[in-house]
């Protein structure tokens, strides 16, 4: 098995060097999301809640769908302290801000995922999202990237 961080907006073509044939766990990875949030680091993204949760959901599946990868790691439950951790990062990354207030379009998300995710992997009945929001333009626009 082979382990690393991978911080990209999709992993569904994700391979080894050589094409090297080994399970792949992605370790670390996250969204971040500036709408509801301190933003003390503007620069780390621009993203809403709606299109974190768009592009959690299409990274999901991107995994669900790469044969080689058997698992992924949200980098972090909580969102960094307003004061930063010991470097300073204080990035709004959580699944809940530092209140333990839950972001409910990625916990929706989550769960939908989470419903569905053998049938996704086994490819028989690939999951979507129930709630259409403008951040489906966000994934729109991933896939066209990926094609």
């Amino acid at each position: 098995m082979v382990s690393f961080n991978k911080y990209a907006t999709s992993i569904r073509d994700l391979k080894l060097p050589d094409n090297l044939d080994r399970p792949i766990i992605i370790g670390e990875f996250h969204f971040p999301a500036w709408d509801r949030s301190f933003a003390a680091n503007a620069d780390c993204g621009q993203l809403c809640e709606e299109q974190r949760a768009d592009s959690y959901w299409y990274y999901l599946t991107g995994a669900l769908d790469n044969p080689l990868v058997v698992g992924t790691h949200w980098f972090q439950y909580l969102d960094q302290p307003l004061t930063g951790r010991a470097d300073g990062e204080n990035a709004p990354i959580g699944f809940v801000d530092v209140t333990d207030t839950p972001y409910d379009e990625l916990t929706k998300v989550t769960r939908e995922l989470g419903d569905h995710l053998y049938d996704r992997r086994l490819q028989a009945n690939p999951v979507t999202t129930s709630k259409k929001t403008a951040a489906g333009k966000v994934k729109s626009a991933l896939n066209k990237k990926e094609s």
